[in-house]
């Protein structure tokens, strides 16, 4: 229960102000939310399960202490992703509601989180506990509820919510997770403590000032 819940956090922190969350933000006006979260289901199925089966896979077939440290890169890169990259809202399209939209949204959230991180995250944490079911499990449920939470602010609070600080949230959660796998693994020795420390500032440098630039243009 342990993996699932780790692996529910780790994709719900994951999709807070992500592109799937942002489009069922920006579609709760043109379709049920039943028909969303659907779509997501069938999406974060395809993908997901894919990217996790094959995760396990290779994880099988790496030393445990190797699968760490990439698992520990990959969180930190994950974590500088998150932070640094700039998200796009996903402009409503007033549409009907029947099976070919149902499938064209499905079709749009499966293109929307191809490679992904939060793709790339689930191979990666598949790969690392060994539990393909559980991870699976774990990755719809985070899945469903952030985006039924951008459902919920697409109705309620369209016009107000920020992700900001969300984004900033999540970024810590991967760094995090990356420190730990990375430092529990035998072969990397305490002084790697200082490029991870180093590749943090840079990218809290990078982040300050992109905001100082947005808040100037703006």
């Amino acid at each position: 229960m342990t993996v699932l819940f780790g692996a529910f956090i780790m994709i719900f922190l994951a999709e807070m102000g992500d592109k799937s969350q942002l489009m069922a933000f920006g579609l709760a006006n043109c379709y049920r939310a039943r028909a969303i979260l659907g779509a997501v289901f069938i999406a974060t199925l395809v993908n997901n399960g894919a990217a996790i089966y094959i995760g396990a896979i290779f994880g099988e077939l790496l030393n445990l202490d190797i699968v760490r440290i990439i698992s520990g890169l990959v969180f930190l890169g994950f974590g500088a992703w998150t932070l640094l990259e700039k998200k796009n809202g996903t402009e409503p399209i007033a549409v009907k509601e029947n099976l070919g939209s149902f499938l064209a949204l499905t079709s749009l959230f499966i293109l929307a989180e191809m490679g992904d991180k939060t793709q790339i995250a689930s191979a990666v944490y598949a790969a690392t506990y060994q539990e393909p079911f559980l991870t699976l499990v774990g990755v719809l449920a985070g899945m469903l509820l952030a985006d039924a939470l951008g459902i919920y602010l697409g109705v309620r609070m369209r016009d107000v919510i920020s992700m900001a600080k969300l984004k900033i949230g999540s970024s810590l959660v991967f760094f995090t997770l990356g420190a730990i796998n990375l430092f529990s693994s035998d072969l990397v020795p305490m002084v790697a403590l200082l490029p991870v420390a180093l590749f943090l500032a840079l990218v809290i440098m990078i982040y300050v000032n992109k905001q100082k630039e947005y808040n100037h243009k703006a």
